[in-house]
């Protein structure tokens, strides 16, 4: 089971940018943006009461439409943003965050719209600049990507996350090469940015570049529960038939995520396919199957380890089992085939 991310995967890691890239600060990527609010119902009948007294108050609309966003409310605050802005259209504030509502509500035409609107008022606005590159990326538009990124550098030659989303481009453009050489220099202005070691460590671990291992160390340092990068370390390790690390890794992994499917998994690859251990195998894979009753590698893994045993009925149990749940998966039909004739 390769472990590479495919491309919307991938604009899941700076995705949660786009809603968060305020100011050069890297190392959360999680509010709207420059959101004050505490999300309390008590903040949101303040911000209602003072409406009430001031219905025609353009910032208390626009800290609402904060608070609605935060509270993923995202219809509430949208309509918020859209009287802001009918009263007040001279703010670039105003713009950033609606267009934050429209991302979040899939108006990918509008949220552009906005965020030009938001240059168009404050033509150095890096936020916007950043969300901008972004979008094009999203919709797989490379070069006006990048030209918005330079924009930034221009303005601050530091910013990390510029770096990160020229790296962003470079990788769905196939050039590894430069993708790493944006990254590095992410980490080298930010060294908790977790998002660009976690590339890092990715781009490094498709050509088995041993660097993959301090780029996830890296990541796991800045975030020590991160499943993601565990798993990723494991892999890598598994990938590069480095099995004592890769099982110790996995174990890091289960003891922190409990039910990870794919730790358990691809421990029974190894005991079955590596290190000829078909029993550990096998509990492995009903670990699997019990977080999962229908995952199909799973049973088949455990068929071929039953196989392997000499037990051919409950091989057979679980290679039935693939084809009960995906009557397509040609794997668990040649084995029965090859069952058959042996008999």
């Amino acid at each position: 089971m390769k472990f590479i991310m495919n491309f919307f995967l991938l604009l899941l890691v700076c995705g949660s940018m786009f809603i968060s890239c305020r100011g050069t600060d890297n190392k959360t990527d999680t509010k709207s943006s420059g959101s004050t609010s505490n999300n309390t119902p008590e903040e949101l009948n303040r911000l209602n009461e003072q409406l009430k007294s001031d219905p025609n108050n353009t910032d208390i609309y626009h800290k609402r439409a904060q608070y609605y966003y935060n509270a993923q409310r995202y219809n509430e605050g949208l309509s918020d943003m859209l009287r802001a802005v009918n009263i007040d259209s001279s703010k670039a504030a105003y713009f950033l965050t609606l267009s934050d509502l429209y991302f979040v509500n899939n108006q990918t035409s509008k949220t552009k719209a906005a965020l030009e609107k938001c240059i168009q008022l404050d033509e150095k606005n890096i936020e916007a600049m950043l969300k901008l590159a972004e979008l094009y990326l999203y919709v797989r538009k490379y070069e006006e990507s990048v030209k918005y990124i330079n924009n930034v550098l221009k303005l601050d030659k530091y910013n990390a996350k510029a770096y990160f989303m020229k790296g962003m481009n470079y990788k769905e453009l196939k050039d590894t090469a430069r993708a790493i050489s944006s990254m590095q220099t992410a980490v080298e202005q930010d060294q908790q940015y977790y998002n660009a070691y976690m590339q890092l460590g990715l781009l490094c671990a498709a050509k088995k570049n041993p660097l993959a291992v301090e780029y996830y160390k890296n990541a796991i340092r800045i975030k020590p529960n991160s499943g993601e990068a565990l798993y990723s370390l494991g892999k890598y390790y598994q990938d590069t038939e480095n099995f004592d690390k890769a099982l110790n890794t996995y174990n890091d992994l289960i003891h922190l995520e409990t039910n990870n499917i794919n730790a358990y998994y691809n421990m029974g690859v190894i005991h079955l396919l590596n290190l000829k251990k078909y029993d550990i195998a096998i509990n492995y894979f009903t670990t699997a199957v019990k977080i999962n009753p229908k995952y199909v590698q799973a049973y088949y893994g455990r068929g071929l380890s039953y196989q392997a045993l000499g037990n051919k009925k409950q091989a057979t149990t679980d290679f039935q089992a693939c084809i009960a749940i995906n009557p397509d998966y040609e794997p668990a039909s040649e084995a029965l085939q090859k069952i058959g004739k042996a008999k």
